[in-house]
């Protein structure tokens, strides 16, 4: 990338910027769930043994067929992976850039089933020439053994063969941002955008270091708020807020021990907003709250992103920050204008 990026200023209650050796989701000890959990219990209904995919709305028969079939194979296994306990074992239906270890690694951590026996959805073709097939229904499987609701996205190749599976933001949300596209390139883009923020997710959940690595600019600018102080005032935002900045390297070291210290993370992001850079059309801004609970610790803050779309391969993050919500007024959280491209 030719731009170097700064940030102009931080903001309100900050004492300083400094790199320090220390836990990398520091932030308010608390933890609010982002769905409806559903307590398991031993009359609680046992998942669907077949699952059937019908694709809605798609004229060329042939390849509706491949993929009602590819899909179909999938999910059934998926769901009778779940019943047996035990981990799927995919066949012919998938491709071979279906990535077996991500998978595994997600299925480590939360197993989960396909809700509904009947699956009816649209397909979404890419700019890549892939599909996708989203607002799958899964339920999720998570340590403590309860059970909660997440929508699922569904990958397939250009020949129809599954690539993929990720997990996804609600369907009301994912309309709300492709709806306030002003072109149809910022209507691509923004679907490019979600795809990634899902993949990002998911990555996580995974403990994909390498993924997470890749996305991450070299010079890539690492902003993490903690709590220093509390004053004791009425206000919940009368606290003393310290920034500390980390490098690339520095973040993935840390992100290393996180991931080796927990036997499962669940990372979440709600409200999420997504701006186009003024000067840079290339370059996005996105600003969510970010739950993060794990076996050891949980949080909930501001997370913001610049992410540059210019290059042809992967997108890059080349600032990302994070704020305690609890002790962070709206008007002090970091967006687009905190930062120079120049």
């Amino acid at each position: 990338m030719s731009s170097s990026i700064r940030l102009r200023h931080l903001p309100l209650h900050v004492t300083s910027i400094r790199t320090l050796v220390f836990f990398l989701f520091l932030g308010m000890m608390v933890f609010q769930p982002i769905t409806q959990v559903l307590a398991a219990s031993d009359d609680s209904a046992d998942p669907p043994t077949e699952i059937r995919v019908n694709v809605a709305d798609f004229t060329d028969s042939v390849f509706r067929a491949v993929v009602e079939r590819n899909a179909t194979a999938f999910l059934t296994e998926i769901n009778r992976a779940y019943s047996l306990q035990r981990r799927p074992n995919f066949g012919a239906e998938t491709s071979g850039t279906f990535d077996a270890v991500g998978m595994g690694r997600l299925w480590s951590v939360s197993p989960f089933y396909v809700y509904d026996d009947i699956i009816i959805e649209q397909l979404a073709r890419r700019s890549d020439g892939s599909w996708e097939m989203r607002n799958l229904p899964l339920m999720l499987r998570d340590a403590d053994g309860a059970e909660h609701y997440e929508e699922g996205v569904l990958e397939f190749e250009a020949d129809g063969q599954v690539r993929g599976l990720r997990l996804a933001l609600p369907a009301h949300r994912y309309q709300e941002l492709i709806r306030a596209a002003d072109s149809s390139v910022d209507h691509e883009n923004r679907m490019m955008i979600i795809s990634f923020l899902e993949i990002f997710r998911t990555a996580f959940n995974q403990k994909d270091i390498t993924f997470i690595e890749q996305v991450f600019s070299d010079e890539a600018l690492i902003i993490v708020g903690r709590v220093v102080e509390n004053t004791g005032r009425s206000s919940e935002y009368e606290q003393q807020v310290e920034f500390l900045r980390f490098n690339k390297e520095e973040y993935i070291s840390r992100l290393r021990n996180v991931f080796a210290r927990n036997a499962w993370i669940d990372v979440g992001f709600e409200e999420i907003d997504i701006f186009r850079h003024p000067r840079h059309p290339h370059m996005y801004g996105v600003s969510l709250v970010q739950f993060y609970n794990s076996e050891i610790y949980s949080d909930v803050g501001y997370l913001f992103l610049l992410i540059d779309f210019s290059a042809d391969e992967e997108p890059l993050i080349h600032v990302r920050t994070w704020q305690p919500k609890q002790a962070t007024p709206e008007s002090n959280r970091f967006s687009m204008g905190d930062i120079e491209v120049f």
